[in-house]
């Protein structure tokens, strides 16, 4: 995709949750900034307890995946005509509802996800003292179970990241849980547990000999290197980034802390929420909770700090998802995020400078925070969602409203890559 300039025209709202949408309902001032345009919301999820934790595009781009705070994983499909001309944007209902008990940790969608294969519209989702659940996007039903017990408690462990790269053919993916990766084989579900289990942190017998080098703490998230060289990045909570080869199930080639750094010094930092590479695989993206920005590490050097991003207004303990952006037919690319004021921001050509940098355009596009900004990963479409937990009336009192929804945008200045 290529972007044009500040002055191009601004975001147009093609479908929402919300009932009371109009087309064009962001806009930009003389400087890219987005003027909210937006009416009080209706939405029919106005509910303090059903804000919208987070949302993801299938691979073939025809479906969203959503996570919201009453525990339930919903499936949104998207008309054909999404981009076809009309006089309000579409209103998106659930296509499937697939409830849950307890708060989901981690989702992930099938590889290689068509709505043309019912067969293929599969996701993993992992919750609290459960097994790890395969389950249908079309139907509220679970295909298989895998798994992740403690081998002396036999209590179970929580994934708190999941990766399904196609990387692993479709055939494996990886958790992270508390100082552990594991490797799961989809043609293996029920009791029989991971085909690798991969400590982050040496042994006792290692670290008595002297050996080893790791990091401790949950695996928050994790990231595969989009060349293809096996590379898997994991952060933690305790704000280490380990890397390891063979897709995640091979050695450790080192590890670095974010802590204690200038770009901590900075925009802060609390805990890693999300791992991003470049597309060119050299530069990795880390995002963090209580964060005002994003950091980028150069990992041709392990633990090189190249910059970082300012103003991404993200200081909230809720995870916050971002998204990387290939641009000018792969020569360059962009990094969407939104923030806590409702704004969805760019930042352009992010590797091309040392230290911090400030975006290049920013949109009111939500009443409220603006916990993920994904790109469709084809064309030149933005998912939007809403949300986060109020404690009191007096935090919603300024604007007199809710903003739980989920929304779906038409970037014009955009094009295919």
């Amino acid at each position: 995709m290529a972007a044009s300039s500040a002055s191009s025209p601004a975001p147009i709202c093609v479908a929402s949750t919300r009932w009371d949408d109009e087309p064009g309902d962001a806009s930009l001032d003389n400087h890219g900034r987005g003027m909210p345009t937006i009416a009080p919301s209706t939405n029919e999820n106005a509910s303090d307890l059903n804000y919208v934790k987070s949302v993801e595009w299938t691979p073939d781009g025809t479906t969203l995946l959503t996570d919201s705070a009453d525990h339930h994983i919903r499936t949104y499909i998207l008309p054909p005509d999404l981009l076809e001309e009309k006089p309000s944007p579409h209103h998106l209902s659930p296509y499937s509802v697939l409830p849950s008990a307890e708060p989901t940790y981690a989702t992930a969608v099938y590889p290689f996800y068509s709505l043309q294969d019912p067969s293929t519209t599969l996701f993993l989702s992992s919750v609290r003292d459960h097994p790890i659940r395969l389950a249908s996007a079309l139907a509220p039903t679970s295909v298989a179970t895998y798994s992740l017990i403690h081998p002396t408690t036999e209590a179970f462990i929580t994934p708190h990241s999941i990766v399904y790269p196609n990387a692993l053919g479709g055939t494996h993916f990886l958790t992270g849980s508390d100082s552990l990766i594991c490797l799961f084989d989809v043609s293996r579900p029920g009791c029989d547990g991971p085909v690798s289990w991969m400590p982050t942190i040496p042994s006792k017998r290692k670290q008595t000999v002297g050996g080893g080098v790791g990091m401790k703490g949950i695996i928050s998230a994790m990231g595969l290197n989009p060349t293809g060289n096996g590379v898997l990045a994991a952060g933690t909570f305790s704000r280490q980034i380990g890397l390891y080869d063979s897709n995640g199930s091979g050695q450790s080639l080192g590890t670095f802390s974010v802590a204690k750094t200038e770009a901590s010094h900075r925009i802060g930092g609390r805990g890693v929420t999300q791992l991003l590479w470049s597309p060119c695989g050299r530069y990795l993206y880390i995002a963090e909770r209580k964060s005002d920005g994003v950091m980028i590490y150069d990992i041709r050097v392990t633990g090189q700090l190249l910059g970082w991003l300012e103003g991404r207004k993200a200081i909230t303990n809720q995870r916050m998802k971002i998204d990387v952006v290939s641009t000018d037919h792969g020569a360059s690319h962009e990094i969407w995020a939104g923030g806590t004021d409702g704004f969805m921001r760019v930042w352009r050509d992010p590797t091309q400078t040392v230290g911090a940098q400030e975006p290049a355009w920013e949109w009111k596009v939500h009443d409220d925070s603006v916990s993920s900004t994904v790109l469709h990963p084809i064309g030149s479409v933005v998912a939007t969602c809403s949300g986060q937990k109020h404690y009191s009336d007096e935090e919603t009192s300024s604007t007199g409203k809710l903003d739980n929804s989920v929304k779906v945008w038409s970037m014009p200045f955009l094009e295919a890559c």
